[in-house]
């Protein structure tokens, strides 16, 4: 079941970076977020629906080093929303990666079309250990949730939330977890403190997501990210 899950939400990712390529952003993004035009930066904290504590929000603040940051505006193909959205990205947790909210973040005047950072959730049936974490790029596990790690590209977290899906039709049915997940294809994290950083970033947001989907004691997520080790 879990290969299953897993060969659908990667053939739906896929579909996704396609459409990212060709039209500047997954789910028919036009690549007309507020950074790209050049606008002022707005607070670390207001990003991707207020979701960052005061530590993420600095921890976001070094990733993207000097100059400000703003968020994916407008709406897609479909109509729907680029900005993030807590209680959208709860509703859709079963759904489609081209439906679901995405909070992609951007330096100010980068004109490249490329976030600095893409945050998403997904329902997922399982969640990864040690053995399944395979690959020879450096990795960071955190005590965090079920399980929490960063590599070169992002991180990954996944923590106890038990959420019915939609309907029986739904892309993914009844599970037991969240996945969360972040890419940072323009900031490789090759150290410490960037693969840190952006933990941070996805715990603060984690949290926010398993408090709107009425888990968050299942979670258990702490607002410290706790010190991570190499494996």
């Amino acid at each position: 079941m879990c290969l299953t899950a897993e060969r659908k939400l990667l053939r739906s990712a896929l579909l996704c970076a396609a459409a990212a390529v060709l039209a500047g952003g997954c789910s028919g993004d036009t690549g007309t977020s507020d950074a790209e035009k050049g606008k002022t930066g707005i607070p670390v904290t207001k990003i991707c629906d207020g979701t960052l504590d005061a530590a993420a929000g600095d921890a976001l603040q070094r990733l993207a080093g000097q100059g400000g940051v703003e968020e994916s505006t407008g709406v897609n193909r479909e109509g729907r929303p680029n900005k993030f959205s807590v209680s959208r990205s709860v509703e859709h947790l079963h759904d489609e990666y081209v439906q679901q909210s995405v909070c992609r973040v951007y330096r100010v005047g980068d004109n490249s079309g490329k976030p600095l950072l893409e945050v998403r959730f997904t329902a997922s049936e399982y969640y990864l250990s040690g053995e399944e974490d395979s690959g020879s790029d450096r990795k960071i596990r955190y005590p965090l949730g079920l399980f929490a790690r960063t590599s070169v590209n992002g991180a990954k977290l996944f923590f106890r939330c038990p959420t019915k899906a939609p309907s029986k039709d739904a892309f993914i049915g009844d599970t037991e977890y969240v996945k969360g997940e972040l890419w940072a294809a323009t900031i490789p994290l090759r150290g410490s403190d960037d693969a840190r950083d952006a933990m941070t970033v996805l715990n603060s947001m984690s949290r926010a997501v398993a408090e709107t989907a009425g888990c968050a004691e299942q979670a258990d997520l702490p607002s410290r990210v706790p010190d991570g080790e190499v494996v």
